[in-house]
C-alpha cells in the first residue's frame, strides 16, 4: 500500500522478496494500547515486553511490532517499530498448545531490554486512540486473514455433503440441515469476495469509513464460517467427531476466526460509536 501511495516500501519488498523473509506481526493483540514497556537511552529505545499469538515466530525473520512509551512531553504514546528476530533480548516462548490452530506456531514473543535505534521507529501515535493507520492495516490483512476461515468452511462443507449422499434421506432434516449450510457458506464467500472489493488492490484511501466497513464484514464472515462448520458437525453425526474423519480439526480450527480484531462485541461498540 505504501509503495503504490509513493510512500516508499519498495526496498522492503524487494528484500522480503530476493530473501524470502518471514514476517511476524503482533498488531493484532496489541491493538490500540499495545503492552509492554519502552526505555529511552542513546541513539533509542530499550523495550521490555511479551507479545502474543505471533504467528510463525520459530522460524520468523523479522519482528513487526510496537510498544507504549510515555513522552514527556507528549504523554503516552505507542512507538511501531520492526526488529531482528535474532537481535539480542529476543526469545520466543514454546507456548503454542492450543485448541486450534496448532500449524501456525503463534508462540509468545519475549523482549528483554532490546534496543530498538530510533531511526526503526515508522509510527509514533497516541495511546489508546484510533489512529489512520489501522484503516490500512485492516483494509490490507482482514481479507487475507478471514479467507483462510472461507477455505476452513468450505473444505468442512464439501467432506459432509460427499457423505450425506450415501445416508438414507427418506423422512430426515438433512435435506434442511445442507440447505442451512449452504446459506451461511454463501454468507461467507460473498461477504469476503466484497472485503477483496474494498482493499482494490491496495488502491484504496485510510479513512475511518473503510476500517469500520472492514471490521464489520471481519465479524460477519467469522460467524458464518463458525456456523457452517456447525453446521457440518450436526450433519456428520458422531462420524464428525473421530479425527480420521478431519472434520474435528476443521472444527477447532476455525474457533480462531473469532479471536482476530475485533472480536464480535469490540466491534459492535466500535462500530456503535463510529455512527
Amino acid at each position: 500500500w505504501k509503495y503504490k501511495k509513493g510512500k516508499g516500501g519498495e526496498e522492503m519488498l524487494k528484500k522480503v522478496a530476493r530473501e524470502q523473509l518471514v514476517l511476524v506481526s503482533t498488531g493484532a493483540k496489541d491493538w490500540l494500547e499495545s503492552n509492554g514497556t519502552m526505555e529511552k537511552t542513546d541513539g533509542g529505545y530499550l523495550v521490555t515486553a511479551q507479545k502474543h499469538f505471533a504467528s510463525q515466530a520459530p522460524v520468523g525473520n523479522i519482528l513487526v511490532t510496537s510498544a507504549p512509551y510515555l513522552d514527556p512531553e507528549q504523554g503516552w504514546q505507542v512507538l511501531h517499530f520492526a526488529l531482528p528476530m535474532q537481535a539480542a533480548g529476543v526469545r520466543v516462548i514454546n507456548n503454542w498448545y492450543t485448541l486450534g490452530m496448532r500449524g501456525t506456531g503463534s508462540h509468545t514473543v519475549a523482549l528483554d531490554e532490546v534496543f530498538v535505534p530510533d531511526a526503526a521507529v515508522v509510527l509514533q501515535r497516541k495511546r489508546g486512540e484510533y489512529h489512520p493507520i489501522w484503516n490500512v492495516v485492516l483494509t490490507v490483512a482482514m481479507p487475507l486473514i478471514m479467507s483462510v476461515y472461507v477455505g476452513i468452511a468450505e473444505a468442512a462443507a464439501q467432506a459432509v455433503t460427499l457423505t450425506a449422499r450415501n445416508k438414507n434421506r427418506e423422512n430426515s432434516p438433512l435435506v434442511y440441515l445442507l440447505g442451512e449450510m449452504a446459506n451461511e457458506l454463501t454468507n461467507a464467500q460473498v461477504l469476503l469476495k466484497d472485503m477483496i472489493r474494498l482493499t482494490n488492490a491496495y488502491d484504496f484511501d485510510p479513512v475511518d469509513q473503510l476500517g469500520n466497513e472492514m471490521l464489520k464484514r471481519k465479524t460477519l464472515v467469522a460467524g458464518a464460517c463458525i456456523r457452517t462448520v456447525n453446521k457440518a458437525m450436526e450433519i456428520a453425526g458422531g462420524q464428525g467427531f473421530y479425527r480420521h474423519f478431519g472434520l474435528e480439526r476443521l472444527f477447532r480450527d476455525v474457533q480462531g476466526a473469532a479471536y482476530h480484531p475485533l472480536p464480535e462485541k469490540e466491534q459492535l461498540r466500535f462500530s456503535g460509536a463510529f455512527l
